[in-house]
């Protein structure tokens, strides 16, 4: 079987195929958008400075601490603090590991920890609860205090929607449906070992075709049992003896 076979196999399922890759991403836009649930996104903000007096020289030390100060917020010396502290969470320092996000921008000294959950509220408890923990780490280890938390709360006092799957559930399943759908018809056609075509006969076997055998469905066999039924007797045939 060469291409444009399976080309032609697959324009004759085009129906069928645009039916399963629509149904796949409206199945999937509905998932989405009405049963999953919503997620939020919570985070709060730290400003680093290490020392009293803010020149140059203590603003590239801030900078240079930045990643020291990113490691330390997830090690287990803030975690296991913040679980033993605050039990009210209800979560492992395993969860916490896995579940913040802390990040920073390139020559600054601001720190974000942020962190997605079902409750905005109980995103900023987390988030808080970390960020203190952190504060106070520091102070006892090495011995910078001057660590400032900023809430980063929605100015309109509404929680904000973290970023929508939406889009990427939507066409994650238009691609899966489409590759499935597709490849199930050419799995099919390659399986089927019947000749559809008369000229396999000639190519393959060698075989010349002496005939088509029509299909005959059952409106061909119902019509004509009714000519039958509707004959009388006595009517004339139409065969002819020689």
């Amino acid at each position: 079987m060469d291409f444009v076979y399976y080309i032609r196999a697959v324009r004759k399922k085009l129906l069928w195929i645009v039916s399963f890759v629509l149904i796949a991403c409206l199945t999937s836009f509905y998932v989405t958008y009405k049963v999953l649930p919503p997620s939020y996104e919570s985070s709060v903000r730290l400003i680093v400075n290490s020392g009293d007096k803010l020149d140059l020289g203590a603003v590239n030390t801030n900078i240079l601490l930045i990643n020291t100060f990113k490691e330390l917020i997830k090690s287990p010396t803030v975690l296991n603090k913040t679980v033993s502290e605050y039990p009210d969470l209800k979560l492992s320092s395993e969860d916490l590991s896995k579940k913040l996000k802390v990040t920073s921008s390139k020559d600054s000294q601001l720190l974000t920890i942020s962190i997605t959950q079902n409750s905005y509220e109980y995103g900023n408890q987390i988030v808080n609860a970390v960020a203190k923990v952190f504060q106070s780490q520091v102070a006892n280890i090495m011995q910078v205090h001057n660590i400032y938390i900023l809430p980063d709360g929605p100015a309109d006092g509404e929680a904000p929607k973290a970023a929508s799957k939406l889009l990427i559930n939507v066409l994650l399943a238009f691609v899966v449906s489409l590759l499935l759908s597709v490849g199930f018809i050419i799995a099919r056609e390659t399986l089927d070992d019947t000749i559809k075509n008369p000229a396999v006969l000639e190519a393959e076997l060698g075989l010349i075709p002496l005939g088509n055998v029509s299909v005959t469905t059952k409106k061909d066999w119902k019509r004509r049992e009714a000519k039958t039924m509707n004959r009388k007797v006595g009517d004339p045939t139409y065969a002819k003896l020689s």
